[in-house]
């Protein structure tokens, strides 16, 4: 089913796009195969596989995905650089893209030459160009290389040039790849400033990268491509979640297939029979914004009357550096034992800053006797924006005197 837009303006539909292309195997043929004219078979590749979705006039879409999902083929159907081989794809609007590296541009001219070469390809006037020329100079911000061949530029002065043309051509529709990654961090901010006053002119933005902080914080919905096919499409935290808790599971077989697997130990007397992470609004979680609020509940059934227990935690980065550590009876919590039940921990900010976490679930006797522990019994990732370094978020003031 397509994946249908908010009420307004569709820029953007695709029904039942596929892409197929065709590789031939190389290897040394045959004198016989040569007078024959005999080739070896040719291999069919579906980058793309049934692709529907609609972008709505003035929205931010994402496209996350593995490497070799589809997400970069996507991006050169909706710029028109490459054909669907079935379906039907329809952009309306003006068509800005930021590719591949290099995409666009002629390695012998200069970038103002090829500024201008873009803007006529896109059937942008002279005159407009002209004007726009010293915007696009500035926020390239790369000196007299400004006037110099691309072909003597480095891969982050071919970012900063191509972002630059791409989003002072007027586009309706603004195609941005993963080309992004290789700006440096003021590049980077600079140009989701400027994808930011897209949104709020009104303007289309398609943005493909593996910085899921980025799409979360830029885009209202999302599409999770995999293998070629859409896995989910929705909202951006819904789609997001979705593929966290994807990579979560998967990472956790490749731990099983290396023996990584966390131990359980424990007499059983009071059994954890699950344990999750919560968003702040309840709701399962393998993602978490760094400063939201979320809990870890532990899930238990007393198989033995015991009425004495303490519960607790253990976080830890995925590299195996402790985070923070605490129980009921550290806290002073008064813990009512039932048959069953649950313990929830609750934190109103969790501030670690982003990265892969790993969680420690343990229920104990008061003289530290295990009744169930589970190392590494749940995993969670924290995406977030911020450009402090370490493990935590320490919440804190500057004052001047």
């Amino acid at each position: 089913m397509p994946e249908r837009a908010a009420q307004g303006a569709v820029a953007v539909s695709a029904q039942r796009v596929s892409k197929t292309y065709i590789l031939r195997r190389e290897r040394r043929r045959t004198l016989k195969e040569v007078v024959l004219r005999q080739y070896a078979p040719a291999e069919r590749v579906e980058a793309l596989r049934d692709v529907s979705f609609e972008v709505t006039r003035g929205e931010a879409f994402g496209v996350i995905g593995s490497n070799g999902s589809g997400k970069s083929t996507l991006l050169k159907l909706i710029a028109g650089t490459a054909k669907p081989t079935s379906g039907r794809l329809d952009v309306h609007g003006r068509v800005s893209a930021l590719l591949e590296l290099g995409a666009g541009f002629h390695p012998d001219f200069t970038g103002r030459e090829n500024a201008y070469l873009n803007a006529s390809l896109l059937g942008l006037p002279r005159r407009a160009m002209d004007a726009a020329m010293p915007k696009v100079e500035a926020f390239a911000d790369i000196g007299r290389f400004f006037d110099a061949p691309v072909k003597t530029y480095s891969s982050g002065m071919y970012a900063r040039l191509g972002f630059a043309v791409a989003v002072h051509l007027d586009p309706d529709v603004l195609l941005v790849d993963e080309v992004l990654a290789v700006g440096d961090e003021h590049f980077q901010h600079k140009c989701f400033a400027k994808i930011a006053d897209f949104r709020r002119e009104g303007r289309t933005i398609v943005l493909v990268s593996h910085d899921l902080g980025a799409v979360s914080r830029l885009c209202e919905r999302a599409l999770w491509l995999q293998d070629g096919s859409v896995a989910h499409a929705g909202s951006v935290r819904d789609v997001v979640n979705a593929y966290q808790r994807a990579v979560g599971e998967l990472e956790q077989r490749e731990r099983a297939a290396r023996g990584e697997v966390g131990a359980r130990w424990g007499s059983k007397q009071i059994e954890i029979v699950h344990a999750r992470v919560l968003g702040g609004d309840g709701a399962e979680m393998a993602v978490l914004g760094s400063g939201e609020p979320a809990s870890i509940e532990i899930a238990y059934r007393n198989n033995a009357q015991v009425t004495d227990a303490v519960f607790g935690i253990y976080v830890y980065r995925d590299d195996g550096v402790g985070v923070y550590g605490t129980n009921t009876l550290m806290d002073g919590a008064t813990v009512p034992v039932r048959g069953e039940g649950r313990a929830t921990v609750r934190f109103d900010a969790l501030d670690l800053l982003p990265g892969a976490y790993d969680v420690d679930v343990g229920i104990i006797d008061p003289e530290d006797r295990y009744y169930d522990y589970l190392q590494k019994g749940l995993s969670v990732r924290v995406i977030g924006g911020t450009r402090e370094v370490g493990l935590a978020r320490l919440r804190h003031r500057w004052e001047f005197d």
